[in-house]
């Protein structure tokens, strides 16, 4: 069966391809987030200049096509697909016999367990490939000595390309089967006989990497990936609904619920619903050099309105991941809002060089006169106040100098509250309770109500009676519960029936240990 190499070739392009689009999705989607190809010389001459910098350059050139999904996933599945039938070519046209083991498959499937992967550089596979195609033109030039010298040229140039270790590898890819077919399997010479004696041998790799690609798959990364996406789209319902699958805890994943919770009006209800492991940095990233957390500490900052530090963190992010789109995407917005049209100029010229982006960016430009972005909106300028910077590692302090600005700003009143409930701060947490009064709550939210009735367990009945609230019977009743099922010590039923309420999160989530943080 002469063909059985185009035959394997299609049957896994097809399947490459459904994965990609499927449950791999994920991994070209954060791919063409982190990588912008910039057409012009200056992009051009700074990949040319440093070894393995084309390499870096073809890559993005590939990469910037992962924008429409079904085109990513085509042509990532086909840049897989090729590195097997070049190999098994190759192997054809410098042995003059067939890869009867199919060993030319292996680091096609190896590639596509790797790949599962966002940390695996999608440079491998570009650089294996570009490899081939020279190995390619180097066996298909008929002289023998002008063969040797076009090898030596162009090694030399794809080692300066690719770097030496992708040569290595990309010669072992074509070496082993090579090495088979001429020494272990040469006698297997009719088609027939090779189509039977590659059946098994093809069964054997597809159950193994079936094998491995279900215990290597990671359901978590493939959620909190989707979940920032949602964050970025503003699908609040999507964030939600991807958190209650999500299994286990994560301060990136809390982050995202929390900013999810409050656009959809449930802070105040569902906060402790959701784990909180990090308790109040599970609502913000306290700045601490983290080269991860610089790509979205920006989101929270940004829904308040405080662009300054919002800006901040989206430079910190492109000195760490470069001048990606949504870097530059972010810091355009934040200067046109901020009125420095100069600087968001600059960006705006950078992501016009780009394909898929200019449209974007000549968007952005004609915004530039107004200095209005929809969706953003600048804290103003307090006439004769020194200026003031803001606290990078407690958003506390911010939230409430931003309710002192403007006790309308829900957000930042409800971040408060939750901030300081998740603090275990509940003297600080009721003498801010005042501030509820600037807002139509229908009622006391329930959580609120919780942490008062907590108080008034502790003071005189005058000085709860200052403040003007009262706890409801409900919630006094549940209480009396919730204390009897705890003296009982039946800590599974406990859980199940008042997991969700902030005495169960006081008593036994909070990192902060279960006394009450009185400054």
């Amino acid at each position: 069966m002469k063909k059985i190499d185009y035959f394997i070739f299609t049957l896994i392009t097809l399947i490459f391809s459904y994965l990609f689009s499927g449950p791999l999705s994920y991994i070209l989607y954060y791919q063409e987030q982190h990588h912008l190809f910039l057409f012009g010389n200056a992009n051009l001459s700074k990949h040319l200049i440093i070894q393995g910098g084309p390499l870096s350059y073809m890559t993005d050139f590939v990469i910037q096509f992962f924008y429409y999904p079904w085109v990513g996933s085509i042509l990532f599945a086909l840049l897989i697909s090729f590195q097997y039938l070049i190999t098994s070519l190759l192997c054809k046209h410098i042995t003059r016999k067939a890869d009867s083991l199919q060993l030319s498959l292996l680091p096609a499937l190896y590639f596509l367990i790797c790949y599962e992967s966002v940390e695996f550089p999608v440079s491998w596979i570009v650089g294996v490939l570009l490899g081939l195609l020279v190995i390619w033109a180097i066996v298909c030039i008929p002289f023998r000595y002008f063969r040797w010298l076009t090898a030596v040229l162009l090694l030399a140039v794809l080692i300066y390309s690719a770097g030496p270790l992708i040569v290595l590898v990309t010669l072992l890819i074509v070496a082993v089967p090579c090495f088979f077919a001429r020494f272990v399997t040469h006698h297997i010479k009719n088609d027939k006989t090779i189509l039977l004696f590659s059946l098994p041998v093809l069964l054997l790799y597809a159950g193994v990497t079936f094998y491995f690609f279900v215990h290597s798959y990671s359901t978590r990364e493939r959620q909190m990936i989707e979940a920032g996406k949602c964050v970025k789209e503003k699908d609040w319902n999507g964030v939600l609904a991807i958190s209650a699958r999500y299994q286990g805890t994560n301060q990136l994943f809390s982050y995202f619920t929390n900013m999810a919770l409050y656009h959809k009006g449930r802070m105040p209800y569902d906060l402790f619903k959701y784990a909180q492991p990090a308790g109040v940095e599970s609502l913000y990233f306290p700045w601490k050099s983290d080269s991860r957390q610089s790509e979205y500490g920006h989101f929270i900052y940004e829904e308040l309105g405080y662009l300054n530090e919002a800006h901040r963190w989206a430079f910190e992010a492109m000195v760490v991941f470069g001048e990606t789109a949504p870097n530059l995407t972010n810091l355009i917005r934040y200067n046109i809002a901020n009125n420095r049209p100069l600087v968001a100029q600059r960006f705006i010229n950078i992501l016009k060089q780009s394909l898929f982006y200019k449209k974007e960016a000549i968007a952005y430009e004609r915004m530039l006169p107004s200095g209005k972005v929809p969706g953003l909106k600048a804290l103003s300028h307090q006439e004769g106040k020194p200026a003031r910077f803001a606290n990078v590692m407690n958003l506390g302090p911010e939230l409430r100098y931003l309710c002192e600005r403007d006790s309308s700003d829900r957000m930042a009143f409800e971040y408060l509250m939750s901030d300081l409930l998740l603090s275990n701060q509940v003297v600080r947490f009721v003498e801010n309770l005042g501030r509820i009064r600037a807002f139509s709550y229908p009622a006391l939210p329930t959580l609120y109500e919780e942490a008062l009735y907590i108080y008034k367990l502790g003071v005189d009945e005058k000085t709860f009676n200052s403040l003007g609230f009262n706890v409801s019977k409900q919630t006094v009743n549940r209480f009396n519960a919730y204390y009897k099922l705890l003296k009982s010590g039946n800590m599974q039923l406990l859980k199940e029936q008042f997991g969700d309420t902030y005495w169960y999160y006081l008593n036994f989530t909070s990192p902060y240990g279960s006394k009450i943080i009185n400054k």
